[in-house]
């Protein structure tokens, strides 16, 4: 991004966007750091957390299916509202 920036003369976008995108990737890695540190903290103070773990999988997969199902209803139903 910055090396086309730089082609364009735009080199403080260049610079910007780069910034930004830095900024982006340690506030998500520090999340992610803090992330395995309270499972590692939840893991030890409470027996039950395995199991939550192991079945959590399961709700995701749950929600996204219940999401695309929503988003493809709402799909048809424009296309009927156009077609009609």
């Amino acid at each position: 991004m910055l090396l086309l920036c730089l082609q364009l003369k735009q080199f403080a976008l260049g610079v910007g966007l780069v910034l930004c995108f830095s900024i982006g990737l340690a506030i998500t890695m520090a999340a992610g750091v803090i992330a395995a540190l309270s499972v590692r903290c939840v893991s030890r103070n409470w027996s039950g957390f395995g199991v939550l773990a192991q079945r959590a999988p399961y709700f995701s997969s749950g929600v996204i299916i219940c999401v695309g199902l929503y988003v493809g209803w709402r799909g048809i139903a424009a296309l009927v509202a156009v077609a009609s």
